[in-house]
């Protein structure tokens, strides 16, 4: 099993919300590297959570230049995750700065939380949909980007929600998975307790979660 990993939509750092990037169904394992991206621009990013950073300039020629360093961990910024050529380029900074292969990072992905931008413009039944769409967006662009690198094994998409999540109930998201080109959707058997910040870092709560692992084959 690969011994890396990627995170997509990081958020809130300031009281150390990051993804945990170590779970897998029913289990646990250890990760030596972990590309983490964010869907904000670096200055943005650092107004809303004052953390300290060591940037990192990519030699490549790519159209993202924003990476740094955060206990130890790469992190690249402005990286839409529905945008299969900024999860490529995110992946070709990783894979300069750990000196391992693109399927090393691509094996294991990560997404917690994701919710469309400005959800309180929108009723209910239309966020569904909006977040159907997000996630089945996001699900086709890391099948591009790992295609583009020519993957030959598994990748597993996990994803991170709310045990009772309006926004998008369990049975929705697997369907966008699944319509983004997912093989199955699993949900795991445990029950986790999480605490999430919202995307101003302003508050904060502990959140009973489930975690669904998405397989998409090669």
């Amino acid at each position: 099993m690969s011994k890396g990993a990627m995170t997509l939509a990081e958020g809130s750092q300031k009281n150390k919300y990051k993804t945990d990037a170590t779970l897998i169904l029913n289990g646990q394992e250890e990760r030596k590297y972990v590309l983490r991206t964010a869907y904000d621009k670096l200055s943005m990013w650092k107004a809303k959570y004052a953390v300290n950073i060591s940037p990192f300039y990519p030699r490549l020629k790519t159209s993202i230049k924003e990476a740094a360093l955060i206990d130890n961990e790469i992190w690249v910024f402005g990286v839409n995750g529905t945008n299969p050529q900024h999860i490529i380029e995110a992946v070709k900074i990783a894979v300069e700065f750990y000196r391992v292969k693109p399927h090393d990072i691509l094996g294991n992905i990560y997404i917690k939380n994701l919710n469309i931008e400005d959800e309180s413009r929108y009723e209910l039944d239309l966020l569904v949909q909006l977040n159907k769409e997000l996630y089945k967006s996001t699900a086709e662009a890391i099948n591009k980007a790992c295609s583009h690198f020519g993957l030959q094994s598994d990748v597993n998409i996990h994803v991170y929600s709310a045990s009772i999540n309006n926004k998008i109930p369990e049975n929705d998201l697997h369907q966008a998975l699944k319509s983004g080109g997912a093989n199955s959707v699993t949900t795991d058997s445990r029950k986790l307790i999480f605490k999430s910040g919202n995307n101003l870092g302003t508050r904060a709560a502990k959140i009973r979660t489930n975690m669904h692992v998405a397989k998409l084959s090669f």
